[in-house]
């Protein structure tokens, strides 16, 4: 048998073991939306989870509108953990006057720093609803997955603007 067979026969025989530990282990995904609240006084232009995302922003004191997806396990499980990393809002270049920079006819964008925290995800049950994320000052982040957005008196996080919605 050749060299490129067996190599190839050696990487189908991989892959298909990893098929069936996948299969096997019972750990089925499922895609959700997700939406952002921003408890801070920096808007944020990005939010990438577990490195998927990267679309969906935050204004000050605000959320961001549903996205889709995040990828989670159907059931819940203890020491689940969500990374969400997140970029400020940049700022225009200026020169020693404070003067805007303008290169070829543009007005040049410094980009805001990425920053990275990485969460348990609570325990959900029932319906999965939208996987929420609040970021608070000091670059605090909680994530939960509710079937009602902040501002409802069943979600258990406050709405930054302090919006409060009956029912």
């Amino acid at each position: 048998m050749s060299r490129h067979i067996r190599s190839t026969l050696g990487w189908l025989l991989a892959c298909l073991i990893g098929f069936v530990l996948v299969a096997c282990s019972g750990d089925e995904t499922i895609a959700v939306s997700y939406a952002a609240y921003n408890h801070t006084n920096e808007d944020i232009v990005s939010i990438v989870i577990n490195g998927e995302g990267g679309i969906l922003d935050a204004d000050a004191h605000g959320g961001g509108g549903r996205m889709c997806c995040v990828v989670l396990p159907k059931r819940w499980r203890p020491g689940l953990m969500a990374t969400i990393k997140w970029q400020l809002d940049g700022d225009w270049l200026k020169d020693e006057q404070g003067k805007e920079v303008i290169r070829d006819g543009k007005t040049v964008l410094v980009p805001g720093p990425w920053k990275e925290r990485t969460v348990e995800v609570p325990n959900y049950k029932g319906e999965m609803g939208t996987f929420f994320i609040h970021i608070f000052p000091g670059d605090e982040v909680k994530v939960l997955m509710n079937i009602y957005g902040a501002g409802n008196p069943q979600h258990p996080l406050p709405h930054p603007s302090g919006f409060k919605r009956e029912g």
